[in-house]
């Protein structure tokens, strides 16, 4: 691959006695959507938290344009699966408490961004006022917000019924292709992946590791992709998913 924007090197992850990941390795080209797809429990979302410094791996490297990965001082953005919002907090803080523990300045296109997601009404409410879909598009918002260089999305959109999910994912590839983020999406859906990713990473089971890299043959064809389409690639890979995981 060319234009590499984050290597992982043989990453390895324990908790007590069990190998999550072991000798781990995937690179990612900068400004695609990489959807990681596994079975439950194979280190899909410890691999984001170790991305982003909340797992402290056994050993390995991640590497950011070839320097180790800093959260610190480098622009990564993470939604976890419940979101992460402050209850504590109205939403127009949530938005911006990240901005200001990083002492970030605000741009004119924050409103654009807000308004996109459409959560401008809902500034002044606090996340328990929320339906799951609003409390997922204020989360969505935040990570935008930071201008992030690699956004990582630990499945964001499983909780939602199906119209909002469907919403939500358009919304998201709407404010994608405006930016171009660098985007490591995890996901339990083989639909949701053919829809968002422009490579799919097939996982094996624990401890994971990359099986496969398929480019998505429907992601440069948004504009005319019919359910029939979505229905035949999601096979394709399921089918070859599990011969791989078989051997």
């Amino acid at each position: 691959m060319e234009n590499i924007f984050l290597s992982v090197k043989n990453l390895s992850i324990r908790y007590g006695e069990t190998d999550i990941l072991n000798e781990f390795n995937l690179s990612i080209e900068e400004g695609n959507i990489y959807c990681l797809v596994g079975p439950s429990g194979c280190g899909k979302s410890t691999l984001l938290k170790a991305i982003c410094g909340i797992v402290k791996p056994v050993n390995g490297e991640i590497l950011m344009k070839g320097r180790p990965v800093c959260p610190a001082t480098q622009s990564i953005g993470y939604i976890p699966q419940q979101f992460g919002l402050l209850d504590w907090l109205t939403v127009k803080s949530n938005l911006f408490i990240s901005k200001k523990i990083r002492k970030t300045s605000s741009f004119p296109e924050d409103n654009h961004i807000i308004e996109q997601l459409e959560i401008s009404p809902l500034l002044n409410r606090y996340p328990k006022e929320l339906s799951g879909g609003q409390q997922q598009r204020v989360a969505l918002a935040r990570a935008w917000l930071l201008r992030p260089k690699l956004l990582l999305m630990d499945e964001p959109f499983s909780s939602l019924d199906t119209f909002t999910a469907e919403r939500s994912i358009e919304l998201f590839l709407q404010l994608w292709r405006e930016r171009r983020t660098t985007t490591l999406f995890v996901t339990h859906s083989l639909r949701e992946a053919v829809q968002i990713g422009k490579y799919i990473v097939l996982l094996s089971r624990q401890p994971a590791n990359v099986l496969e890299v398929l480019e998505n043959p429907l992601f440069s064809h948004r504009s005319n992709r019919t359910e029939q389409d979505f229905y035949l690639v999601e096979q394709q890979i399921y089918n070859h998913l599990q011969e791989l995981w078989e051997k």
